[in-house]
């Protein structure tokens, strides 16, 4: 079919338009793995379990060794958006994504659809580091110096820096121009994490807010010394995602040692005499049989790894017999979840801050597609810490995450469909969205004592875990919300923000109608609870793994990913991650040098 585009100046623009566009097709394309060709009993010295984050670090890193590697993952290629930092959220919610809820409790969360939270996860290669904000972040010294304290100096701050280090490609300026920073970081890694020299008039007034309320301004916001109020640095490359899949996967998959099979799902671990030697795979509606000689390596994540063990017979023994499954080892799998807990406040403030027209939004696509530069490039950017402890001053409790909404954004759907509040929640914020700019401000606790859990529904491998969220089940975690919103609000009352009119948003909640001040708060935050998208801790060392990652009690199974982490790190969980997949890969390398 031919295309008339018109004549002069007009038809010419046109004409570049089309052809930059489909050139802009290849240029948003990345050599993602091929699929595999495995017949079904093949054997390899290595299984990975799930090509997320963890598991795609680990099977590259395996794939150096003179060893054959089968890495396994269910769901396919991440889609052409999940490079584009300013698309981050497209996929959740999709077929990308695992779209796992929590269990309704009656007790949080009661703001939310059934009472239930989103648990976005992702279902492709990259899992989760194919959907995430991009923020690389660290957590603090406290948090790995507390699991040395009982794993053993391998997990010592003083020891886990090297292994950041090592897949870090550090070329954010605000930090490499500062010889105190340069230390903490790494220059010959893999993963680029980078950090934009110049800063956006929204975030510049937020700042302000936040310097006036008494925060330092931090240049590196994974500095372990100091705390306050700063912009993150993140795995951005030429304004593409970067991520373990597209920095270490994506080029390892070239060596003739690896294999990597797509849309294959794995249903059990296959043991005998409480020794793992393969896996059970559904792939095309077929069963496979594939087998290890060395380890079965399971890196699914912190709700399908607890899913797996448990469907292999490897959990509580009284959960297992409830729905039929021989017990192979009784062990707390599942049990010790636990996740940051975010509460979305809400200001509304007159024009300005935020203010974007759609030219420009139209303009920054063209820009993206034409140079890799715009504010698709940009992901969530500011984040500020506070300290409620005395005698810990530079180690943060909370978290505030500050987003701007511009004027009828069309935040209505993405209310109910991303965050899951219930529709007259999300008609309340769209409705003020139509007078007023929102600036959100999630209020993040780091370090929550409640406990959930992980359990099958039944013993089919279809069908979804159950996940109990526990959110609140202790107290404690409730007691510094009212003091931690109270400083979000306090932003409306600086001096910027003052002079837009800001205002909290209030939500109306019956169930908080008419408490006094610090009670309504922290009836909001019980009320308005959601995932922070970091959970952790299903297969937890000290629990179910030792502190070498193996699995207690069975021989050649070991798990890497979030779910070996006892307790949260004070931070986003995605570069830890990668440091946790470093650190087994030494463990396994060392134990066959010694062998």
């Amino acid at each position: 079919m031919e295309l008339t585009c018109g004549s002069g100046v007009a038809g010419a623009s046109v004409a570049a338009a089309l052809q930059f566009f489909a050139a802009s097709q290849c240029l948003l394309q990345e050599a993602w793995p091929p699929q595999a060709r495995v017949p079904n009993g093949s054997k390899f010295d290595f299984i990975v379990v799930g090509a997320g984050t963890a598991g795609a670090a680990l099977a590259a890193r395996l794939a150096e060794l003179p060893h054959r590697v089968l890495l396994l993952e269910a769901g396919g290629d991440p889609p052409q958006e999940s490079i584009i930092p300013g698309f981050k959220d497209s996929m959740k919610g999709s077929p990308y994504d695992w779209n796992f809820t929590t269990v309704n409790d009656h007790y949080s969360s009661q703001a939310l659809q059934d009472g239930s939270q989103r648990q976005p996860r992702g279902r492709m290669l990259g899992g989760s580091g194919s959907i995430n904000d991009m923020i690389y972040a660290r957590g603090f010294p406290a948090d790995y110096d507390e699991w040395a304290s009982t794993e053993g100096d391998n997990w010592s701050w003083a020891n886990v820096l090297k292994y950041f280090k090592k897949t870090e490609h550090i070329t954010d300026e605000r930090i490499t121009k500062f010889s105190e920073l340069v230390e903490y970081h790494g220059f010959d890694g893999e993963i680029e994490v980078t950090g934009k020299k110049e800063s956006t008039f929204t975030t510049e007034k937020f700042l302000e807010g936040f310097r006036e309320l008494g925060f330092d301004i931090v240049r590196d916001m994974t500095n372990p010394n100091v705390i306050g109020a700063g912009r993150f640095s993140h795995t951005i490359r030429d304004g593409k995602r970067d991520s373990s899949l597209t920095a270490l996967l994506n080029k390892a998959s070239k060596r003739d040692n690896l294999f990597v099979l797509k849309d294959a799902l794995v249903t059990k671990v296959l043991m005998e005499d409480n020794v793992a030697n393969g896996v059970k795979v559904l792939l095309d509606n077929k069963e496979f049989h594939f087998y290890a000689e060395q380890e079965v390596i399971v890196s699914a994540g912190t709700f399908n790894t607890a899913k797996l063990l448990l469907l292999s017979g490897i959990g509580p023994k009284e959960d297992l017999k409830k729905v039929g499954i021989e017990v192979v080892k009784d062990l707390p799998v599942g049990e010790n979840l636990h996740d940051h807990i975010m509460v979305l406040t809400y200001l509304a403030a007159e024009n300005g801050t935020c203010y974007v027209d759609d030219k420009t939004k139209h303009l920054n696509t063209i820009k993206y597609l034409y140079d890799m530069s715009g504010s698709l490039t940009h992901t969530s950017e500011l984040g500020a810490y506070i300290s409620f402890n005395n005698s810990a001053k530079n180690v943060p409790d909370f978290a505030i995450y500050s987003t701007c909404m511009p004027l009828n954004s069309g935040f209505y759907d993405s209310c109910k469909r991303l965050l899951g509040f219930k529709p007259e929640i999300c008609e309340k914020i769209s409705s003020a969205n139509e007078k007023y700019e929102i600036l959100t401000l999630a209020v993040v606790n780091l370090k929550p004592k409640s406990r959930g859990k992980v359990t099958l529904q039944s013993a089919d491998p279809l069908d979804v875990p159950l996940i109990y969220s526990g959110t609140f089940s202790d107290s404690r975690d409730l007691v510094n919300y009212p003091a931690a919103m109270r400083v979000a609000h306090s932003l409306a009352d600086t001096s910027y923000f003052r002079s837009k009119g800001a205002f909290v948003l209030d939500l109306g909640l019956e169930e908080c109608k008419g408490l006094r001040e610090r009670s309504k708060r922290k009836c909001v935050a019980r009320a308005t609870a959601m995932s922070a998208w970091h959970a952790v801790g299903t297969a937890a060392m000290g629990l179910v793994v030792d502190n070498e990652l193996r699995v207690k009690g069975v021989r050649g199974l070991r798990v890497v990913d979030a779910s070996v982490m006892p307790k949260v790190i004070r931070g986003n969980t995605n570069a830890p991650v990668v440091m946790i997949a470093e650190l087994a890969a030494d463990f396994i390398k060392k134990r066959l040098t010694s062998a």
